[in-house]
């Protein structure tokens, strides 16, 4: 929920999530996630969108999150990456988009669940979206690369979509193979063949509303 003097904000963005659980990522469903723990390392390249007056189209940013059990039980940790091409105010403008307090449905519900916010860096991000196959990189931090399922047996390659009417991160996301790492304060992790998705989402106030 947004506080009450929130400045009025909007972003379509494509999104790349690549994540610790299986594919599909039971997370989406009210489930436990497959390993007990969430961990991930996502993105967003904005299209276009404004927070109040700061115009924040064509910004990239990362998000490293971390919880030592279920997202939804706490004593998690997130760091903001924000491309190095983001003007100063650009970054503050993002930082308060996802610092919980503006709406944004994933944007509060994530940032609810932390008890550390680490500080929040620049880097160079490159990023490269497509359906299924897509990629991007944090440099110093980390990576993730999304390519089809491949069936085990024939070698072609699988096309499964997510479709979430209520979802606060998407409403409907291409489900993909991640191969993806995360090195900052505290905390290493590489992963193959992990839950990966893609997407292209409108945020708002009032959540995720496209």
């Amino acid at each position: 929920m947004a506080e009450n003097n929130s400045p009025q904000w909007k972003m379509e963005a494509e999104h790349i999530l690549s994540c610790n659980c299986d594919y599909g990522c039971p997370c989406n469903f009210n489930a436990l996630p497959t390993h007990g723990n969430c961990e991930a390392l996502v993105a967003y390249h904005i299209r276009k969108g404004h927070f109040g007056d700061t115009n924040i189209d064509n910004i990239t940013f990362a998000w490293g999150l971390w919880r030592p059990k279920a997202i939804h039980m706490g004593d998690g940790t997130g760091k903001l990456y924000v491309d190095k091409k983001a003007a100063a105010e650009q970054v503050k403008a993002i930082e308060e988009i996802v610092s919980g307090k503006h709406g944004g449905g994933v944007f509060t519900i994530f940032p609810s669940t932390f008890t550390t916010t680490l500080p929040t860096e620049q880097a160079n991000i490159n990023f490269n979206f497509a359906e299924f196959d897509a990629w991007f990189s944090v440099e110093g931090a980390g990576e993730g690369r999304l390519q089809h399922i491949v069936n085990e047996k024939t070698g072609a390659d699988f096309k499964g979509e997510v479709l979430l009417p209520g979802g606060i991160n998407y409403k409907r996301g291409q489900v993909a193979s991640a191969d993806w790492n995360w090195n900052a304060e505290g905390f290493s992790m590489n992963y193959t063949k992990r839950h990966g998705s893609t997407s292209v989402s409108t945020y708002t106030n009032e959540g995720c509303i496209a």
